[in-house]
């Protein structure tokens, strides 16, 4: 399934917080071009934090080269900025991998298995609904792989 941006908003005003969700298979360029929107929303946004929900995708291209945006990644992301990462455990190494990449600018940065850890995250209150419903945590979801 080629790769897509199901969601892309703001989900609070006060504080001002973007999620991001994205299905199918992820490639180097559409991750830049997340990057790139990232950057915007926090130069022109003022964003205070972001959620970025790997739940509904397929996967990553193997074959391309990902250490340019891991680096790009460590590289831009502000130091403070709270960031959720958001997967199921078939998603959960990539994610963790950015998280990690992220916290090496010093941003707030923590992989998330389910809507109520990314809300605690970046600083909201449970009231939030998931933009995504009815994706719960898969009843076989109980194991995290760590590479």
């Amino acid at each position: 399934m080629p790769r897509a941006n199901l969601a892309n908003m703001l989900i609070c005003n006060r504080p001002r917080i973007w999620y991001l969700a994205v299905t199918g298979q992820e490639t180097v360029r559409g991750a830049m071009g997340n990057l790139q929107e990232l950057q915007r929303r926090i130069e022109v946004d003022r964003i205070q934090g972001a959620i970025f929900d790997f739940r509904k995708l397929d996967g990553y291209d193997p074959m391309q080269d990902w250490i340019g945006f891991l680096k790009g990644l460590a590289i831009n992301v502000p130091h403070g900025l709270p960031l959720a990462w958001l997967a199921h455990s078939h998603g959960a190494n990539a994610a963790q991998r950015l998280a990690r990449a992220a916290q090496k600018s010093g941003a707030l940065s923590q992989f998330c298995m389910n809507w109520e850890a990314a809300l605690m995250t970046v600083g909201l209150p449970q009231k939030f609904k998931d933009p995504l419903p009815g994706l719960l945590t898969p009843p076989d979801d109980d194991v995290l792989f760590l590479d």
